[in-house]
């Protein structure tokens, strides 16, 4: 039978949930979904502060189980005492089917390919490797030119070395000040979300689920803050920790500073090529 009987739901650490839905459980975890269904379940077992859910098995077969840990105590044992009576009679004599073959799991992680094809459709990663490719090219057929038209391998190679890191301060300036618009922008603009702490590659981190559901890691704060995050409607991989006015002002004037000093780098460039062509 279905739970129609409120029961509270479990939150445990590293982000996960635990939760009754009419006829099945909605384990909830970091990285995937599981929906168990009530035939699936042998029995709940309240265990101080864990929750195992463990599954039915065949005789001789050791049973799946699947635990929730660091829960309110009185809530698992209401959790467990509900979900408990709730369970289906089964026939005596009948064998046990493995349970773990009537769950359905759902990944709440982008795969590799679905981050790959929403790069492609945003554009933003392909373009920057693109202009850096041509930049690339084009400070070495520069410093090419500035050899044969100069007479002089030595300015060459400062061009090359000089313009290497030109290129990669304009680049650093570029992000910057993207991420400043982005902390303005997707606040206002954006989704809001609030942010939840999850175990993620062997690290505690903050993670938001977006409205498909995909579960995306974000930049850390201190542990224990209130986190909230923004992202874009269209391209939710885009997002941005809420942090006010201030925020926006940090970013800010950390990318005016880093495209300050890439137009002195650039700048230096430029003096340093002219001799080569009678500048």
């Amino acid at each position: 039978m279905s739970i129609t009987s409120p029961i509270p739901v479990l939150r445990g650490d590293k982000g996960t949930e635990l939760r009754s839905e009419g006829e099945e459980l909605l384990l909830r975890r970091p990285d995937d979904e599981l929906r168990i269904p009530l035939a699936a379940i042998a029995r709940v077992r309240a265990e101080r502060r864990d929750v195992a859910v463990e599954l039915t098995a065949p005789a001789g077969a050791e049973p799946t189980v699947y635990r929730v840990e660091d829960v309110s105590g009185a809530a698992a044992a209401v959790f467990a005492d509900a979900v408990n009576g709730a369970l289906p009679e089964r026939p005596a004599g009948e064998e046990a089917v493995d349970g773990s073959t009537l769950v359905t799991t759902r990944s709440l992680r982008a795969a590799d390919d679905d981050e790959e094809e929403e790069e492609g459709e945003d554009g933003g990663p392909n373009l920057v490797k693109r202009a850096a490719l041509v930049a690339g090219v084009a400070l070495v057929a520069l410093c090419v030119v500035v050899g044969i038209a100069g007479e002089h391998v030595g300015r060459a190679i400062a061009t090359l070395l000089l313009g290497a890191l030109g290129v990669a301060a304009t680049f650093a300036a570029c992000a910057a000040m993207l991420t400043a618009w982005e902390s303005w922008y997707l606040p206002r603009y954006g989704i809001t979300v609030d942010a939840r702490q999850i175990f993620l590659d062997g690290n505690d981190t903050y993670a938001y689920t977006d409205t498909s559901g995909v579960t995306r890691p974000v930049y850390s704060p201190p542990k224990g803050d209130s986190v909230r995050v923004a992202y874009h409607p269209h391209k939710p991989k885009r997002a941005v920790v809420c942090r006010g006015w201030g925020g926006v002002a940090g970013d800010l004037a950390l990318g005016s500073f880093v495209l300050a000093v890439a137009a002195l780098i650039d700048y230096g460039t430029v003096v340093l090529v002219l001799p080569a062509f009678g500048g």
